[in-house]
């Protein structure tokens, strides 16, 4: 099992490469914000949200699955590239073609079919992004050059060509550019440092499909979660409404992706640490738990008084009104902080069907609630429900991880489980 130094060098060299890409991406969406209103940015984020569930189909999981067996056998790298590129090109034109159905289908502005279209050009070139393997081999700072890559080439296109609400096609168009050239520079690390392992040839096993499915569709429900929040109210609420609340949502997933990076980086350990015995690997598992909680109380507790604030400097005085929805959105990322530990978790001990079950049962309850909550209490209500569901996943990802993974002798709960009900108060 890698070193806690070695751990926290890669998470270093992951946090700094997303730090800088969320600081320009949030930048260049904060500009967007400006231009086109809360109305128009609205479409921008729901066009952003149809992209993200149409990745999902490309993914499938494979990225989470190849770096898990990559972690355990390197000598495969070569067969699972060869399959997990293959079964994505082949569900890119499924992903392509539900997005061209989807749009003609509910798009009825221009401009925004535009948009919608252009982004789904995209999914074209995600097969080749290859951060999967370089998580695997612990080689992190490849996955930071590939974003920094992508995001890099997004904002420059966004200053450079959107400069009034019109031109949001543009803005789809820089997603094709950015995810284009991250690919080709992903490629090129790829043979540059795994010359003895390159099989770029057509291949597809039913493994892939059986063990990779499961943590595709559990990606997929996290997707219904978050960004189906603000395709909901794309539909139900008001365009303004929508801005408000996509732009607290652009906010709670740019800080959601630290947790992400976090487990990125932790699940090659924690495979490896399966593998060796339930000793250490919960004893890996309650020494992150114990650090996350710590940071998760502060973190929440300061994110919740300053949310006003932070909508009112990051997107102007008009989106004042997103704030209420953004304290809210903080018990989700706190939740989401914490039950990452269980997920993950099963997911390195090949118990990813039951990841999946525990991410769709949140999933079914944010459909519900949301629009329920909306009804009732506006985008504050939405962002409730949300907050709620994430605290459900939470739940049952514990309670699966508890009965699968640890040897009751060995395992104590380390969360406070006062935790989230502080924070909940508090946001009330």
């Amino acid at each position: 099992m890698k070193g806690a130094a070695s751990l926290f060098k890669n998470f270093l060299s992951l946090v700094g490469a997303e730090a800088y890409s969320k600081l320009i991406t949030f930048a260049a969406f904060a500009y967007l914000a400006r231009i086109c209103g809360p109305a128009g940015f609205g479409y921008v984020e729901w066009s952003a949200a149809i992209l993200m569930c149409a990745s999902l189909i490309v993914d499938q999981g494979f990225s989470s699955f190849g770096a898990r067996e990559i972690a355990k056998n390197p000598d495969e790298t070569g067969q699972l590239v060869a399959e997990i590129v293959s079964a994505r090109f082949l569900l890119a034109g499924v992903s392509f073609f539900a997005i061209v159905a989807f749009a003609f289908a509910f798009v009825r502005e221009e401009n925004v079919l535009k948009l919608v279209l252009a982004y789904g050009l995209s999914v074209w070139t995600l097969p080749l992004l290859l951060q999967w393997v370089f998580q695997g081999h612990d080689r992190m700072k490849f996955v930071a050059f590939t974003q920094i890559v992508r995001q890099t080439v997004f904002v420059a296109v966004v200053i450079i060509m959107v400069r009034k609400a019109d031109d949001l096609v543009f803005v789809g168009l820089a997603e094709v550019a950015g995810v284009t050239f991250a690919a080709a520079f992903s490629v090129w690390i790829y043979r540059k440092y795994f010359a003895g392992k390159i099989q770029f040839r057509p291949v597809l096993s039913r493994r892939l499909f059986f063990e990779g499915a499961p943590i595709g569709m559990s990606q997929m429900f996290w997707v219904i979660r978050m960004f189906g929040a603000t395709l909901i109210l794309g539909l139900v609420a008001s365009a303004e409404d929508t801005g408000y609340f996509a732009g607290a949502m652009r906010i709670l997933i740019a800080l959601h992706t630290f947790v992400w990076l976090y487990f990125f980086n932790l699940l090659p350990s924690m495979s490896r640490a399966w593998t060796e015995g339930p000793g250490k690997f919960t004893s890996l598992v309650n020494r992150s738990v114990l650090l996350v909680s710590s940071a998760c109380v502060v973190v929440g507790v300061v994110w919740i008084f300053i949310a006003h604030f932070a909508m009112s400097v990051a997107y102007g005085p008009s989106f004042s009104s997103g704030g209420g929805a953004l304290r809210w959105l903080a018990v989700v990322w706190v939740a989401a902080a914490i039950s990452g530990h269980y997920r993950f978790g099963l997911i390195a001990a090949n118990q990813q069907r039951r990841e999946m079950v525990t991410s769709a049962i949140g999933s079914v309850v944010a459909l519900i609630l949301i629009p329920f909550g909306y009804g009732l209490s506006g985008i504050n209500g939405a962002a409730a429900a949300l907050g709620f569901a994430e605290i459900i996943v939470l739940a049952t990802s514990w309670i699966f991880a508890r009965r699968y993974l640890f040897d009751n002798a060995l395992y104590r709960p380390a969360i406070d489980e006062g935790c989230l009900e502080q924070l909940g108060e508090v946001a009330r």
